[in-house]
């Protein structure tokens, strides 16, 4: 499988890349017959390389949605694609509002971005089910998860409309172990230190959140993580983000900073396993791990200069980005590689590593972002960068990409 998919959000173009000759293909959203206007957030590709689904928000005027896309033909030596709309799933009317908690900053070393705290519904974090016709999508803006039984044709039926507000508020994405029997919920917010345990039936397609897993302690944690990365079926890795305290961290507890958790799920634990490091040459987190990707044996995080507060601009963020690798063997004590920098390894003017995404295949990683215009290909065997696509492709605010054969 060699399909990666992802929306242009700004010029609102579904955005298909061949990882194996290194070519891309923009089908503008608006010009497919059906489409509504909408704001394109994620995209979610199925294993057949055919069916691709797109989730809008309820940023007014537009509802939030899935929508549901069938691939005919992609010709990719003339960059075109025929693509045809097969179904538009209304989630939220528009202007639908989030209850993204109330909070204020406490220290200069943790503001409060405007970009966490969107004030309509928006929906992220696709998933699939494994060995089952299941797919899912949270709310994070609130504490909703759908879940969608996927006819033999990719059309979907909803099944689930699950909450349970102090284990679903701010999910990310509920993401589940290769056999399908247990789903991790991270909680994309600030001082949601815990990540939630699901339970899914791969028959009915029901989830419930069981319980929690704290990252840390009351005094001392992690907390605002973006995505879970399954080692194996028992234990999972997660990116804490937060670098320090705010109005909602309790009176004497400390935020250990931008770090790395190890997950067991049989016995309900979590282990910082990387820390935080002042320095892009220290064996640490050097900026906040939005995101995380594993493939032959390693781990590629995805660090981006998610907080800014550098200066008095409260949108300045995302003025650099890196891409540690790390050696898993033994996956209580990841060895440090290396690390990709913007002007070295990377493009002089790559900013904030936002999504990291290994394809079925483990032989490519792809980190994207949205603030830079970039996307950029890992040769998993070499750990260097292979293609780098960027503004000049077409690349326009690229988001929510996804891998066929992937599960997230």
């Amino acid at each position: 499988m060699h399909i990666l998919t992802g929306v242009n959000m700004k010029s609102k173009e579904l955005v298909l890349v061949n990882a194996d000759e290194d070519k891309l293909v923009k089908v503008p959203l608006e010009d497919i017959e059906g489409w509504q206007p909408a704001s394109p957030q994620h995209t979610w590709i199925a294993d057949d390389e055919e069916t691709v689904y797109i989730a809008t928000d309820a940023v007014p005027p537009f509802d939030a949605s899935i929508v549901v896309l069938r691939v005919n033909d992609i010709n990719w030596d003339a960059g075109a694609a025929d693509v045809e709309l097969r179904q538009n799933v209304p989630l939220d009317p528009t202007g639908t509002p989030s209850d993204m908690p109330n909070l204020m900053q406490t220290t200069p070393d943790q503001p409060i971005m405007p970009w966490t705290r969107p004030l309509y519904t928006q929906t992220h974090g696709p998933t699939f089910l494994p060995r089952s016709r299941f797919t899912y999508v949270t709310h994070y803006t609130d504490d909703r998860v759908r879940g969608f039984r996927i006819d033999h044709d990719g059309k979907l039926k909803q099944r689930v409309l699950y909450s349970r507000r102090e284990l679903t508020r701010q999910t990310h994405g509920v993401n589940f172990n290769r056999k399908g029997t247990v789903g991790l919920g991270v909680g994309y917010d600030y001082d949601i230190a815990e990540v939630r345990v699901y339970r899914p039936d791969r028959h009915t397609g029901t989830v419930k959140a069981t319980h929690a897993i704290a990252l840390g302690t009351e005094t001392e944690y992690g907390a605002f993580a973006h995505y879970a990365a399954w080692i194996d079926n028992r234990f999972a890795y997660v990116g804490a983000m937060q670098a320090g305290s705010t109005s909602r961290t309790p009176p004497g507890a400390t935020v250990v900073g931008p770090s790395v958790w190890l997950i067991d799920t049989r016995l309900d634990t979590a282990e910082r396993v990387i820390g935080p490091t002042g320095t892009p040459d220290g064996a640490g987190m050097y900026r906040p791990p939005s995101d995380l990707a594993i493939a032959k044996g390693k781990l590629y995080v995805a660090e981006e200069d998610s907080w800014g507060g550098r200066t008095e601009d409260p949108f300045d963020y995302g003025r650099d980005g890196y891409i540690s690798i790390w050696n898993i063997y033994d996956r209580d004590r990841p060895s440090f590689i290396k690390r990709l920098r913007p002007g070295r390894e990377l493009p002089t003017g790559f900013r904030n590593a936002h999504t990291a995404t290994a394809m079925y295949e483990e032989d490519s990683v792809f980190i994207s972002s949205f603030v830079s215009d970039h996307l950029i290909r890992i040769d998993t065997s070499t750990d260097t960068v292979a293609k780098v696509y960027d503004a000049d492709d077409g690349l326009s605010m690229f988001h929510g990409e996804f891998a066929a054969g992937r599960t997230r």
